[in-house]
């Protein structure tokens, strides 16, 4: 069997999978992986124009992001089951990790030193609300 099919095979799978687990690959969802996608890369950026670049935070980073996708697994199976809902609740919570992967990609822009003007702002302000919690 030859590489690229291989790859196309297991990409395949893991795409029907990941649909499966998530009751189908709607916008929200596409997004948020657009989103994982365009971060994990502006951190690679930032990391490697920082001179900090680590296998250990990218394999973090990819562990931690992959957790997120089950969880939202999770939450749209539930509320599939038990609430017999249409996937709102899913979308919601795909939608607030969606905020929270852009807004690592903008501070990733501010580490690469991208001028981020009131976004910049926005970020400090959030990360204060953080940590007081």
């Amino acid at each position: 069997m030859d590489k690229p099919l291989i790859f196309k095979t297991a990409f395949g799978a893991v795409g029907a999978f990941f649909s499966w687990v998530v009751g189908g690959l709607g916008l929200a969802f596409t997004i948020l992986l657009g989103l994982m996608l365009l971060d994990y890369a502006t951190g690679l950026m930032a990391g490697y124009v920082r001179k900090e670049l680590s296998s250990r935070i990218g394999v973090t980073g990819l562990a931690r992001k992959t957790y997120i996708i089950i969880l939202v697994g999770c939450v749209y199976m539930i509320e599939k089951s038990v609430l017999n809902s249409n996937g709102v609740i899913g979308d919601g919570v795909v939608i607030a990790y969606s905020v929270i992967e852009f807004l690592s990609i903008v501070e990733n822009g501010g580490k690469l030193g991208v001028p981020l003007g009131p976004l910049s702002n926005v970020i400090s302000a959030i990360k204060g609300k953080e940590e007081s919690h």
